[in-house]
């Protein structure tokens, strides 16, 4: 399947990650918008296009919501200790990168502790703030604690998406907002980008 984006002056163009099977048509969904995606970082967008596009699109994020606006495992999931102040995250192992290399912890801490940098700016940077330690237990388990008991699970984390470290890692936190990858995004959700035709 192909997905065709056009926004305002933007066109983007998706293709599914799974191969089409012997005899399977391939179609084209067009989504028209009057605006610009903005970026397709999640670290630096506010606008609800490039949110939906990132988290549903071209990411995975830790949770999402259901039906009835209850947390439910995305990416990893979860248990909380007794006191409600450590969050422990337990990753799928069947998800991958689109250029094959595995999503793995380093990729949710290096996201969420340059969520948490103020340099770079990232828009919902106040949501974490309560956070105080983000640790790699091991290649699928992430630690996260926080400064005091949390009442319910954390709406950020439904919201922003994970960033592959191997491609961002070695950028300063300043450079994340005019890197390449802003413009050709390496994803892990169940469309890959293809192809950016601005104007």
């Amino acid at each position: 399947m192909t997905v065709f984006i056009a926004a305002g002056v933007l066109c983007v163009i998706l293709s599914s990650c799974g191969p089409a099977s012997s005899g399977e048509r391939r179609a084209t969904v067009v989504y028209a918008s009057g605006a610009d995606l903005q970026s397709i970082n999640p670290l630096l967008t506010v606008h609800p296009l490039a949110k939906a596009v990132q988290k549903h699109v071209l990411f995975t994020t830790l949770a999402a919501y259901d039906a009835e606006f209850q947390p439910i495992p995305r990416l990893a999931e979860w248990a909380w200790n007794e006191d409600r102040n450590t969050l422990t995250f337990r990753l799928r192992a069947d998800v991958w990168w689109h250029d094959g290399v595995p999503t793995r912890a380093r990729d949710v801490v290096w996201t969420i502790q340059s969520a948490l940098d103020p340099v770079v700016a990232y828009p919902r940077r106040r949501d974490l703030a309560t956070i105080t330690l983000v640790r790699e237990v091991d290649s699928l388990t992430v630690l996260l604690h926080f400064e005091r008991p949390q009442p319910v699970f954390p709406d950020v984390l439904t919201d922003l998406a994970i960033l592959p470290v191997h491609r961002l890692g070695a950028l300063a936190p300043l450079e994340l907002r005019t890197a390449q990858f802003n413009r050709a995004p390496v994803g892990n959700g169940p469309f890959r980008f293809v192809e950016y035709w601005p104007n």
